[in-house]
């Protein structure tokens, strides 16, 4: 039985949610800057070799990442647009809400717009509410285009590969599979960790409609084959070896990279079903899960699958994610590794439970603890998720960050130096920031005029040398 007070007031919590998440994020964009570390490198390495040459440099001598080597090789520094990066973190957000949202409307497209808008902005607020890394999530650059911007690609790729399967034969159909194919390109091309888990799992969908539903599919069999090449292209570049040189005292441990990757999912997994309100949420999510799978539902046939198997390729895809930073590096995996873990542990999660939910169902043994006890259920979900905004330290950070008036100040500051790095001289000697906000910044110039940091930004502005000087402060 519907209740239209608790649907209106559950909206107005949803939309409070998404904002809670969403609004600092495209305040913060509005003070964002580029990074010393690597932004004007990249812009540099572009402006004086040309924008192909530089990427070949790269290719050569630091990594095979073709295709976010491209994307930050034509960033805004290069246009001489530098205030280009108060849009990125903005355009990343909401890249992001549209990705899921895309996926969600194919997988529960069944629903109504207001469910499947519902469904989207919790997902989104759950991956905020979980960074270890609002800077290299959304707010610099390099880590953005290796990391956020295949993530989101892939989820998009997820959706229109479900889409594809409405088409009729013609040119739409044709196109999609072109356009398909190019996002397979860039993903595998963006970096390792999305490389491994979109290959692994596009050998997982072909092998599973091969075996189980004794269907050839072409479409996945060549986007295989693409990924592969792709892959191929990416791990035969020569600065791969120079990157990885450093840590081959501690890499390259098959066995044991994969049973670290294991155990720290493991542990991962259960600080998020502890800290996020996933569990609670997930009770709420099982009307919706029966409804997807009921008799002469379009989409039924998307959560007909072993429910077993599926936990088991679904623990063994996150788990692939974990494995390139303990085997290339290591060493556990980097925040930003973590951010998009998430991403695809909380999608896969509400995917994994809907068709638990239609085995439940076909057995008779449905779980409806949401519909028999909904006050405990809505007083639980109150609790936790009021307790995990709390603890949150992503969305503390991001207030902080805002309210405190630290960013303001950043942005202020470093708009300064940017006119003064404009003007010509030889030697420039900066004042350092007085406050670097941890939702916006990465790394500064150095007071070592060699450093690289020092090095590329100086050639980026024109001058012989760029100084941080912790003497000059008395403007401060």
């Amino acid at each position: 039985m519907k209740h239209p007070l608790i649907d209106r007031l559950a909206t107005v919590i949803v939309i409070f949610l998404f904002l809670l998440a969403y609004l600092p994020l495209v305040w913060l964009s509005f003070h964002n800057h580029p990074s010393a570390a690597d932004d004007y490198c990249f812009a540099d390495t572009s402006l004086k070799y040309g924008f192909w040459q530089a990427q070949k440099f790269y290719y050569d001598g630091w990594t095979g990442r073709y295709f976010s080597n491209m994307l930050v090789h034509g960033s805004p520094l290069v246009w001489g647009w530098y205030d280009g990066y108060r849009f990125i973190p903005a355009l990343m957000a909401t890249a992001l809400v549209g990705a899921i949202y895309a996926a969600v409307s194919e997988l529960l497209r069944t629903e109504s717009l207001i469910n499947r808008v519902k469904a989207t902005a919790l997902i989104f607020f759950l991956v905020v509410l979980s960074l270890q890394s609002t800077v290299e999530a959304f707010f610099w650059t390099a880590a953005m285009a290796t990391y956020t911007v295949p993530t989101i690609l892939t989820i998009y790729l997820m959706a229109v590969l479900i889409r594809y399967n409405r088409l009729s034969d013609g040119p739409k159909k044709w196109l999609t599979i072109v356009w398909t194919s190019f996002l397979v390109f860039a993903i595998v091309g963006s970096g390792e960790t999305n490389l491994v888990v979109l290959i692994l799992l596009l050998l997982a969908i072909t092998g599973y409609r091969l075996v189980f539903r004794r269907k050839f599919d072409s479409l996945m069999a060549w986007l295989v084959v693409v990924s592969l090449v792709s892959a191929w292209l990416l791990f035969r570049a020569p600065g791969n070896a120079i990157r990885m040189g450093s840590n081959e005292a501690k890499a390259g441990e098959l066995f044991p990279s994969i049973a670290r990757s294991f155990i720290w999912l493991g542990r991962s997994i259960a600080f998020w079903l502890l800290k996020t309100p996933i569990l609670p949420f997930t009770l709420l999510y099982v009307p919706f899960a029966r409804r997807a799978n009921r008799q002469g539902s379009p989409v039924r046939d998307l959560f007909m699958i072993p429910a077993g198997l599926l936990t088991v390729v679904y623990l063994g895809l996150l788990a692939a994610m974990i494995f390139p930073s303990y085997y290339g590096l290591g060493i556990a995996p980097y925040a930003r590794t973590m951010n998009i873990l998430f991403v695809f542990f909380a999608i896969g999660w509400f995917y994994v439970v809907t068709v638990w939910i239609g085995w439940l169902d076909r057995r008779g043994r449905s779980l409806t603890i949401a519909q028999k006890w909904p006050a405990p259920v809505w007083l639980l979900t109150g609790i936790w998720l009021i307790g995990s905004i709390i603890t949150s330290n992503a969305v503390n950070q991001l207030y902080a960050d805002w309210l405190s008036g630290r960013a303001a100040t950043y942005d202020r500051e470093m708009t300064e130096r940017h006119q003064q790095l404009l003007t010509s001289a030889d030697t420039v000697r900066l004042q350092p920031i007085s406050v670097y906000p941890p939702s916006l910044f990465v790394e500064d110039v150095k007071p070592d005029r060699t450093h690289w940091w020092n090095r590329c930004q100086s050639g980026y502005y024109g001058h012989k040398a760029l100084v941080l000087d912790s003497t000059l402060t008395a403007n401060r």
